[in-house]
């Protein structure tokens, strides 16, 4: 064989064969700010709004999660506002050709709307009490405002797809 065609693909074999070795299959996520998110949204691969389908005649104890992602254990309480967003429904509305209208609010009462997440833990929870007799055609959406810890006193990254959070009747 010709020594000048063993050469480039030697050298090539070579550097094809060296280029990975610093390359980790992993993504450092060890610095990553914690972010706050619903516990059900498009970031977990569930699509939105979430239909509920029980029983529509009698009032029912609810509740809605909201998740602290983080890559290490918090030692703060996290502290996280929400409320009721109009302005999801009609976006939702205009997207799909739907018509639906924001729960009206003798139906549904947001027990908590400032939530704590306790240090160690990632998880909490918005009771809510729905009553809606007959109701069709509604939905309750609801967003994060705000969110921080408590003594650090510095806020949370709110989830650009996870933060909000819609239910249809």
């Amino acid at each position: 064989m010709n020594i000048k065609k063993i050469i480039p693909i030697g050298f090539s074999l070579s550097l094809l064969l060296s280029s990975c070795l610093k390359d980790t299959p992993y993504m450092d996520v060890s610095n990553t700010a914690p972010v706050i998110e619903f516990g059900q949204s498009p970031a977990q691969g569930v699509q939105g709004p979430f239909p509920y389908d029980g029983d529509m005649t009698t009032p029912v104890d609810t509740a809605i999660a909201l998740v602290l992602a983080s890559p290490q254990v918090e030692t703060d309480t996290l502290q996280t506002i929400v409320e009721v967003d109009p302005a999801q429904v009609t976006a939702f509305n205009a997207a799909n050709g739907t018509s639906y209208a924001v729960l009206p609010d003798d139906l549904f009462t947001i027990l908590k709307d400032t939530v704590n997440i306790l240090p160690g833990y990632r998880v909490g929870i918005i009771p809510v009490h729905l009553k809606f007799p007959g109701q069709a055609n509604s939905a309750l959406p609801i967003k994060i405002v705000k969110s921080y810890f408590l003594h650090k006193d510095t806020q949370v990254v709110i989830s650009g797809n996870g933060g909000t959070f819609m239910w249809l009747f």
